[in-house]
């Protein structure tokens, strides 16, 4: 049967004029904003710095699809909010994609579902650590010479996708998964590291590990820089204490109450309770006392935080080793609330928490690929003049800069894109587009 008579071409609500629609408008994208990224992309050489960090061993003879094409085709599908392997098979003839992965004509396809696969299940640990040093490395190179740097830590739950290596059962979170160990810098966003584990791995393990190569990286590149390390509760394990103490690191990290913590602040919490008793205002008060646990190497402050209010009380710990004062610093702790955004972005609207393969390494890679989308819109609105779309998410980005339509056509020595005369976003990709072509020229 004809599929074009399966296709209803005329439509009743409008009586004064008949309606009709087909496939045939010839080389149309829904994505053409991303010719804006992908300049920046070339112009701060970020899929090129990826590609280094791949070995490709398939013989030259039977290459279709190199690399470069398969990488930028999968990494700007993620961009663009496909996010699964299988959306590279309905990508493959998207004109818009074709241009931007380096095809020579418009019509030639790009990579099918099984060559992404088979991308994916070709990286090994050291390119997976190779590409983690690529996250620092990016960070580095857009900043100069920050003052300060935050490095925030923190694990999130992935759940399984049926039969995984290494997926584990993780009581806190109830339910059969991996545990990403994420490291992000506070203050631009940056991601600096992304490291997959096992789903019953502690909140804490490998912490160090993960921390060694990120910190030398960044005091050799700012070696002038003050360094602030913020963690929750999970992480509140001495050897994460001294390794801060032994670089030079200042941490505050939340920990659990126990006896001693709770008879430190039972006078504060007894004068939070009678100050909302007699103002009927919720009362936030601070204090800190020196500690050494048995397994401490030394004496450090806990801070405290008590509140009372209509709903009860609230009291609350935090480690650190540095000077000040306590309010002020437990108001910096709970400033890792943006770092759980930054989480939130990349599980919910990267979907990064899309680890379906079988393989371990495999999965590996995947976090990593999509923790490198995210790091290159963080650099892209980073750049922009725009200061809605420097604060943007990246939903906010598709909407406003990727997500139009364009017709595409080519001759011999160009391509053209004719995007959508109504679109309203027209002056915010323009605007991209000059902020971006204001960058150097790439090497």
């Amino acid at each position: 049967m004809n599929a074009e008579r399966d296709i209803q071409t005329t439509f009743s609500f409008r009586d004064d004029r008949e309606i009709r629609f087909d496939f045939n408008g010839g080389q149309i994208t829904s994505d053409a904003g991303l010719i804006a990224l992908r300049e920046f992309d070339h112009r701060i050489g970020f899929t090129q710095g990826i590609v280094g960090c791949l070995h490709d061993a398939r013989h030259p003879s039977y290459v279709r699809h190199d690399v470069s094409q398969l990488l930028i085709q999968r990494l700007y599908g993620i961009v663009a909010g496909y996010e699964d392997q299988n959306d590279a098979h309905k990508l493959r003839q998207d004109p818009l994609f074709q241009i931007i992965a380096g095809k020579l004509q418009l019509g030639d396809e790009l990579g099918s579902q099984s060559s992404i696969s088979r991308l994916e299940n070709s990286v090994c640990a050291s390119e997976v650590g190779a590409l983690n040093d690529l996250l620092t490395d990016t960070f580095i190179r857009s900043r100069h010479k920050p003052p300060i740097i935050i490095l925030e830590v923190d694990s999130t739950d992935d759940p399984a996708h049926g039969q995984q290596q290494l997926i584990e059962y993780n009581g806190f979170y109830s339910q059969y998964m991996y545990h990403p160990l994420l490291i992000h810098e506070g203050i631009s966003g940056c991601l600096l590291g992304t490291f997959l584990r096992p789903g019953n791995a502690h909140a804490a393990e490998d912490v160090l590990s993960a921390l060694q190569p990120i910190v030398h990286r960044l005091k050799t590149a700012f070696p002038h820089a003050i360094i602030w390390l913020r963690a929750d509760a999970g992480f509140a394990v001495p050897r994460l204490y001294e390794f801060c103490e032994r670089h030079k690191i200042g941490f505050t990290i939340a920990i659990g109450a126990n006896e001693v913590f709770k008879r430190q602040a039972a006078p504060l919490l007894k004068q939070a309770m009678a100050q909302y008793e007699a103002t009927g205002e919720k009362p936030k008060l601070h204090a800190h006392f020196a500690h050494r646990a048995g397994t401490w190497p030394w004496h450090l402050r806990v801070l405290i935080k008590v509140e009372a209010g209509p709903e009860g009380t609230n009291t609350r710990f935090v480690v650190t080793n540095r000077p000040g004062d306590q309010r002020r610093l437990f108001e910096f702790y709970e400033g890792r609330g943006q770092a759980e955004n930054y989480i939130k972005e990349l599980k919910n609207q990267f979907k990064a928490d899309r680890l379906s393969c079988p393989r371990f390494e495999a999965n590996a890679f995947r976090l990593v690929l999509f923790a490198l989308a995210y790091q290159l819109i963080n650099l892209f609105r980073s750049c922009l003049s725009d200061p809605e779309l420097r604060k943007a998410q990246i939903d906010t980005l598709r909407v406003r800069l990727f997500k139009v339509g364009a017709l595409i056509n080519h001759t011999t020595r160009r391509f053209w894109l004719h995007l959508a005369s109504g679109w309203p976003y027209q002056d915010l990709l323009k605007g991209a587009i000059r902020d971006v072509a204001a960058l150097p020229a790439p090497t």
